[in-house]
């Protein structure tokens, strides 16, 4: 089983830090990515997520799939090794993120203010389409 998320339909203007933030409601974070274009320095809309341990990895994608952020519905999942392949070859055609391999700590307190400064929107549980 995996510890690393794909999180993908982002906001074009979350950060590695805001995508950190917001996913650390869930429990530690070791490393968010937000994949951006070099040239443009514009976000693809998707990124990386790798959490502590692999139950705070289940837990983030139980909170997060379909969860709103600024308007826009979540996808989280379990990273597969196409998507990391995916990502990889981003960085070698020039794109990858601009804070390459760097981990954030997110201070105490900061996690649900920045959350709501996001517009973020945690369901109590899955939705349920009927």
């Amino acid at each position: 089983m995996s510890k690393k998320l794909f999180v993908g339909n982002l906001p074009f203007e979350v950060n590695d830090a805001d995508l950190l933030t917001v996913l650390a409601v869930a429990g530690d974070v070791v490393e968010a990515k937000v994949i951006v274009n070099t040239k443009t320095g514009r976000s693809k809309g998707y990124g990386f997520v790798e959490m502590a341990t692999e139950e705070i990895a289940q837990e983030a994608v139980r909170k997060f799939e379909g969860a709103t952020l600024n308007e826009r519905a979540l996808t989280v999942q379990l990273a597969t090794p196409k998507q990391e392949a995916t990502a990889k070859k981003d960085v070698s055609e020039g794109s990858a993120s601009t804070d390459a391999d760097t981990a954030h700590a997110v201070p105490e307190g900061v996690m649900s203010a920045q959350a709501a400064n996001l517009g973020t929107q945690i369901p109590e549980a899955n939705p349920t389409v009927e």
